[in-house]
């Protein structure tokens, strides 16, 4: 069988195409001519190579179903990472072209400052780098402490430019990362790739509301602090909508009290599954939504488990915000 073309299409107007063999995927096919896909888990289980077939006929391929619903595979998205051409396609990217060109991404040492027990099976973890880095608030690194484990992705939620960097991060059972994490102290070294990911704040002055679920709030704080010391105003309200397991899951609310006293168009409201402290909703944030009140020309954000994820992309839709102007960030 011979080579199917494929045509990608870019954010910023360049279009490339590229002989996919059969067999391989579209992030292989584009790998083979030179154009490094943004992709990270590379099994279909995070959602980071999600693009849109425009025209063709796709093989979805294996992936798991929470993180490209079932409605998002019928409009045409697919992920990269596990999908093959069964014809000549035509697949938009969501990023400009220089992000597919660039060469294989530098690295660098990054020196553990803090280990905390902040939550109910959550750590905050210092790392301090050598050179700043310089990112857009929401984005994130993937870290491995050697080469014998795999990369893991976490997003900041410090501010831009500094060479300190605070990550949140929910320990899970049996996981590897977590696993290391058990017995890692100050003055362990991790290697920390540059900055990824198209979930960032947009520059805009509209209203906004942030949903965030877990170690979701993380990328959020890291928008805030932006809004915070941006020297533009920042009109129309801010919405941040957290959701958490239980009351003892909850952190960086004194953080958020003191940011609040610098953004007053800032609401904050907070929901537990279960001992829900003073003032909290009892129940789920994405509860809270209807009650807004949301303006049309909101932009959403969402970060999260993919269930919170998908009940609040929903709330949102039913209240007349269009799926274009909602951003999402699932992960596992």
């Amino acid at each position: 069988m011979s080579t199917l073309p494929l045509t990608l299409l870019f954010s910023d107007g360049v279009a490339r195409t590229v002989d996919a063999e059969p067999g391989k995927t579209v992030a292989e096919a584009a790998r083979s001519a030179g154009l490094a896909l943004l992709t990270d888990c590379s099994n279909g289980q995070c959602g980071t190579c999600v693009a849109q077939c425009v025209s063709g006929d796709i093989d979805p391929g294996d992936y798991d179903p929470s993180i490209l619903p079932d409605d998002e595979r019928e409009d045409g998205a697919i992920l990269c990472c596990v999908s093959k051409a069964r014809s000549a396609a035509v697949i938009e990217l969501p990023y400009d072209s220089s992000e597919a060109s660039a060469p294989q991404e530098d690295t660098q040492c990054g020196v553990i400052t803090a280990i905390t027990k902040i939550a109910a099976e959550i750590l905050r973890l210092d790392v301090r780098v050598e050179h700043p880095i310089d990112f857009l608030p929401g984005q994130y690194v993937r870290m491995r402490p050697n080469e014998t484990c795999e990369w893991r992705s976490y997003s900041m939620a410090n501010r831009s430019g500094g060479k300190d960097l605070i990550f949140y991060i929910r320990l899970v059972p049996g996981g590897q990362f977590s696993s290391w994490l058990s017995t890692a102290k100050s003055g362990d070294t991790l290697e920390i790739s540059a900055p990824r990911g198209t979930f960032f704040l947009r520059n805009e002055s509209r209203p906004r509301l942030f949903v965030a679920g877990g170690t979701g709030l993380a990328p959020f704080l890291a928008m805030l602090h932006a809004l915070r010391e941006s020297p533009e105003p920042n009109s129309g309200p801010i919405h941040l909508l957290i959701g958490g397991r239980s009351g003892d899951h909850l952190f960086a609310r004194d953080e958020l009290e003191q940011i609040k006293r610098d953004l007053p168009n800032l609401d904050v409201s907070i929901a537990t599954e279960a001992n829900p402290p003073e003032g909290c909703h009892p129940g789920y944030a994405t509860d809270l939504i209807p009650s807004l009140a949301v303006e049309k020309t909101t932009r959403a954000y969402l970060c999260g488990p993919p269930p919170m994820v998908d009940a609040a992309r929903a709330a949102l839709m039913e209240a007349g915000i269009r799926k274009s102007e909602i951003l999402c960030e699932r992960f596992t």
